[in-house]
């Protein structure tokens, strides 16, 4: 049975359209994972099925009740209230009937006798209500997440807007499970969970009742959920009834496949419309021309295949580094109380280091504290003088109206709009994408912007926090060879152990 029905969808931004006349269904069981390549429009389609943007025509028909929660890849959460208040909201409804049915057992005790079976009966309707919403197993229930997630290691009493970006993270990921919708939608669920809390994840959704469609970059997390694989790739989603195994063989017959049809369909038009310009005009075969040239017209043009794009990251060396590079002795960092304590660590040469540990546990201050955009609370840190720094933070936030070459622009005022786009084309950021607004990017291209921007400035640290966040599979492959040819110092910090391992030096744990 179908949960969800699309047909004939079509949407575009600006001048790019993304789909033509693209079709899918969910049907009931189904784990679905959908892939494609950064910017082939996998969070647009999310988002239109989701409803909260309009295609410019087709149909999304969801099947009458039934539920689904959407997670998305740009986490927004602004609520000033505990984690605790935020996450048992999901059950605000089940306390208030349980208010109501207390209040009924209250008034048991002095109400009439002629009262007595009405108020039992309301009572006893509201319990079998809540049995069945599974009231009584809510303790239960959130204990799971909040544990499965680590979000009981981040304290459930803490106030939201303290949190960090991977926290907040996990608390939105808790409260959507808490929800249990039919159908679960998530674009990018693992980009900020640690390795036990994506098994956690992964034997969640594997024991999940319901259906689900799945957006990620994380190839062995996509290996170990999904039953169906759709993806996205020239306007239309192609369907693969299997697993992720399953669909790397038949995509590599269906490529090979669909090229030839290319190019024999090209063969045909050309051999067509070359007999209806010699024909159209004589009498004696302008009949013939006029009925190829209607074949032509009705003809199911097949899109060009795309060709995976090269894309090439090279950051610049500026200079040797001293052989001490990084010193911290007796570090206690935080804000208004320390989060880690008596840190004290050397780098030295032109190591590249990882930096691990449970996510929320202080990597990303930790990083800010070395480069000084957060000030210890004791201890001493001793950053060579000759570092030059190239810096990749883990959330950036971009002007409302600002475009990929005005972002680099401001950094480089004297650069050409030529040279600013050969610079982004170089990340595969070409064409329209270069000027459309920033935020109407997909994550992976945001990224690929602001690594863009790092491979300008001539650097001889780079200081990497979680960049593998959002990429395909082409733009990792391009950033680790980026970072395996660098000849400096790299302090890397990530959950992708599989991204990182090959290149690492040095691993300090935190």
């Amino acid at each position: 049975m179908s949960l969800l029905e699309v047909e004939n969808l079509r949407f575009k931004y600006t001048d790019q359209e993304l789909y033509n006349d693209l079709s899918f269904r969910l049907l009931v069981n189904e784990h679905v994972c959908l892939l494609g390549k950064n910017g082939c429009g996998k969070s647009t389609f999310m988002n239109i099925i989701a409803k909260n943007i309009l295609p410019d025509s087709g149909k999304i028909e969801w099947m009458p009740n039934i539920k689904y929660g959407y997670l998305d890849q740009h986490l927004k959460i602004d609520q000033d209230m505990s984690i605790k208040d935020y996450l048992t909201d999901v059950f605000k409804d089940l306390f208030n009937k349980e208010k109501i049915m207390q209040e009924y057992y209250e008034k048991l005790a002095t109400c009439p006798e002629s009262d007595y079976e009405k108020y039992l009966n309301r009572a006893l309707s509201i319990q079998e209500e809540l049995e069945e919403a599974k009231f009584y197993q809510i303790e239960s229930t959130l204990g799971n997440i909040i544990n499965g997630l680590g979000i009981n290691a981040i304290g459930i009493e803490r106030n939201i807007k303290t949190l960090s970006g991977g926290q907040k993270a996990k608390v939105i990921l808790g409260k959507l499970l808490l929800k249990n919708p039919d159908v679960l939608l998530m674009d990018e669920p693992t980009n900020f969970l640690d390795v036990s809390h994506i098994e956690w994840l992964t034997k969640f959704l594997n024991e999940f009742k319901g259906s689900f469609i799945v957006i990620s970059h994380d190839l062995d997390f996509v290996k170990n959920i999904s039953n169906v694989i759709y993806e996205l790739d020239n306007k239309k989603l192609e369907k693969y009834k299997g697993n992720y195994d399953f669909y790397l063989k038949e995509q590599a017959i269906r490529k090979d496949h669909n090229e030839k049809a290319y190019v024999n369909q090209q063969k045909f038009i050309k051999q067509t419309q070359e007999f209806i310009d010699k024909n159209i005009v004589r009498a004696t075969t302008s009949k013939q021309a006029q009925s190829r040239r209607k074949v032509l017209e009705k003809l199911d043009i097949i899109e060009k295949p795309e060709k995976d794009r090269h894309l090439n990251i090279h950051f610049k060396f500026s200079k040797n580094l001293s052989n001490e590079v990084l010193k911290v002795e007796n570090l206690v960092i935080g804000y208004d109380k320390p989060i880690l304590n008596n840190l004290n660590f050397l780098i030295t040469g032109n190591k590249k280091v990882a930096i691990v540990g449970h996510n929320g546990i202080g990597k990303s201050t930790l990083l800010k504290t070395i480069l000084g955009f957060i000030s210890p609370l004791s201890g001493t840190i001793k950053l060579a003088s000759s570092a030059d720094i190239n810096y990749f933070e883990q959330e950036h936030l971009f002007s409302n109206t600002e475009t990929a070459v005005e972002y680099i622009r401001s950094f480089y005022p004297l650069m050409t709009d030529k040279e600013i786009r050969t610079a982004l084309g170089c990340l595969g950021i070409t064409g329209s994408l270069a000027t459309k607004k920033l935020q109407e990017l997909s994550g992976g291209e945001q990224a690929k912007v602001r690594l863009t921007l790092m491979t300008l400035k001539k650097c001889n640290l780079l200081v990497l926090d979680e960049p593998t966040n959002h990429l395909d599979k082409l733009a990792k492959k391009a950033l680790y060879k980026a970072i395996e040819e660098f000849p400096g110092a790299v302090l890397f910090v990530s959950h992708d152990a599989d991204f990182y391992e090959q290149f690492i030096d040095l691993t300090i744990k935190l």
